[in-house]
């Protein structure tokens, strides 16, 4: 909950800040562009059974097509890991992933704040023995602010939440209802455009 609120709050100060501190250049830019992004996601997984809140490594890649320097569209992979794979140990690993559609809309002309979302698949992968993995669906929204280090590379720190839901598990082992997911990432983003 505390996170949420963070998010809810970092929205609008950046929001209300940016237009009277930053009038320089505008990402005057139309075409293709990709992204990197790296930082920190902390992940809450809720179900009828339990609830539970892991914070770990956040990595993104992004790429689109701006058709104008205000809009512009295209595709997200990216996700947290929770807890890292072990070829030794099958029974470590736990990450969520996400393919999404996105759109990044930079809503004051002249200023280098930008809001994106967008909605896709997410997919939970948990190895250890008697817990589950799954796919669902969800939703990602975030702002970032970007700073010109060339005219074609831009670095921006970026806040993201996503929020979806899982399918349930129902065997012989299990019954699990309500599998949703949130996930908060803050990180450093790198695009060439």
């Amino acid at each position: 909950m505390r996170q949420i609120s963070f998010v809810l709050l970092l929205g609008p100060l950046l929001a209300f800040s940016a237009p009277s501190v930053c009038r320089a250049q505008t990402p005057a830019h139309s075409g293709f562009w990709v992204a990197g992004e790296l930082g920190y996601g902390s992940v809450t997984l809720d179900s009828n059974v339990s609830s539970r809140s892991h914070g770990g490594f956040a990595m993104g890649f992004e790429g689109g097509y701006a058709f104008n320097p205000v809009f512009s569209v295209g595709l997200r992979l990216g996700g947290c890991t929770l807890e890292a794979s072990n070829l030794n140990d099958p029974s470590r690993g736990e990450s969520l992933s996400q393919f999404f559609a996105i759109v990044r809309v930079y809503p004051w002309r002249g200023q280098r704040i930008f809001l994106r979302g967008g909605a896709g698949s997410l997919r939970y992968t948990n190895n250890r023995p008697l817990e589950f993995g799954g796919s669902g669906t969800g939703f990602f929204l975030g702002a970032g602010f970007e700073f010109p280090v060339s005219k074609r590379f831009r670095i921006a720190p970026v806040l993201d939440f996503t929020s979806g839901k899982l399918d349930d598990v129902d065997n012989a082992l299990a019954t699990i209802r309500d599998r949703s997911c949130k996930l908060i990432t803050f990180g450093i983003s790198l695009k060439f455009s």
